[in-house]
């Protein structure tokens, strides 16, 4: 089977390659990272230009509340008519960096410290988002996410976090690794295969994938599909 491969780069700064067929194109890209230290923490999600539009938009209704320049880069913060959330969100050339916040938007102060505490570089492959050394914070956890439409979506984990999602016990075999499937609540004893997540573990990756629920696709090309993925984290520079 034909194959395609893309190269991403994690918002940590590694690089990341994913084969899939060549036949089932990508239909979005994005990815997400976490900072923690003591008890402090903040996430934030990563995805190309409009992504703060669709949200704001499609997602979570919100109004623009303030916007103003952090670095050089516009930041633009969102909340909603009725109080309950609110979002910021940092643009660059290809890529838009958004944190969520629960509640009604914090000063513009504070959002101003948050991006201002961060070292943002934006390339055609991926968002690297680091945080500047006088804030003692350190990635806790990024992954990237592909989706492809009419066959389902992956969720690939930093190398730091595969571990924990990666059973201890051998899955059933696949043409780069090996794979196993949990259902989803309430679908206990469906042989569905959309009814069950699947953690498919590579030698050098692992990602979380679902499988579409559709009948564009047969269940037999969508385990297919699954079959021929590769994940393959390269060595840090």
């Amino acid at each position: 089977m034909a194959t395609q491969q893309l190269t991403l780069t994690a918002p940590s700064g590694r690089r990341v390659s994913v084969t899939l067929p060549a036949h089932t194109p990508v239909s979005s890209v994005a990815a997400g990272v976490r900072f923690a230290g003591g008890v402090y923490g903040t996430g934030f999600q990563i995805g190309p230009r409009g992504y703060h539009e669709f949200a704001v938009t499609q997602v979570a209704p919100m109004r623009q509340r303030e916007r103003f320049l952090v670095h050089g880069r516009e930041v633009v913060i969102a909340e909603a008519v009725d109080g309950q959330s609110s979002a910021a969100t940092l643009f660059g050339v290809y890529h838009e960096l958004m944190t969520v916040y629960s509640g009604p938007a914090p000063r513009r102060e504070a959002v101003f410290a948050l991006f201002n505490s961060l070292r943002v570089k934006d390339t055609v492959d991926g968002m690297i988002v680091r945080t500047r050394t006088a804030t003692m914070l350190d990635l806790m956890h990024e992954q990237i996410m592909l989706a492809v439409r009419d066959h389902g979506s992956l969720s690939i984990p930093g190398p730091a976090q595969a571990a924990a999602v990666t059973p201890r016990f051998a899955g059933a075999r696949t043409k780069h690794g090996e794979v196993w499937k949990t259902p989803y609540p309430g679908a206990e004893g469906s042989a569905r295969a959309s009814d069950h997540a699947f953690v498919l573990g590579c030698p050098a990756g692992t990602a979380e994938v679902h499988l579409s629920d559709t009948t564009v696709t047969s269940e037999r090309q969508r385990l297919d599909w699954l079959n021929e993925i590769n994940v393959v984290w390269h060595d840090a520079n």
